[in-house]
């Protein structure tokens, strides 16, 4: 019998913070901003987003904690700026490990015709 080699939980644990967080249409918005502005403050995604400072400040905090973004103190005011650095390789184990279970999948499919 053909062990299966399934996808690694502790894998998929690692990077449940990544999906959870771009799990929102508003967030992968902000991250976007923020990727392609280099760094913005609340009040600057306020306006690019038409957000209120309380949603945007919600959202932040949300893709802070999933260490998606990383603040900068410049003065009194608050940057942020993204980061993928944590993610990078956790994403590629999860994927090497979906391709693995993939070709099995596929291997075992053609065993069957």
């Amino acid at each position: 019998m053909t062990t299966i080699n399934c996808p690694d939980k502790e894998v998929f644990e690692r990077t449940r913070p990544l999906f959870n967080a771009l799990g929102d249409e508003t967030r992968q918005g902000i991250l976007l901003l923020l990727a392609r502005e280099v760094r913005l403050s609340v009040g600057d995604l306020t306006h690019l987003t038409k957000l209120s400072r309380p949603a945007v400040s919600h959202h932040i905090k949300i893709l802070r904690e999933a260490e998606l973004i990383v603040e900068e103190r410049d003065g009194t005011k608050r940057y942020y700026h993204p980061t993928f650095k944590r993610y990078v390789e956790p994403m590629r184990e999860l994927v090497d490990q979906v391709e693995q279970f993939e070709q099995y999948i596929d291997k075992k499919q053609c065993e069957e015709q």
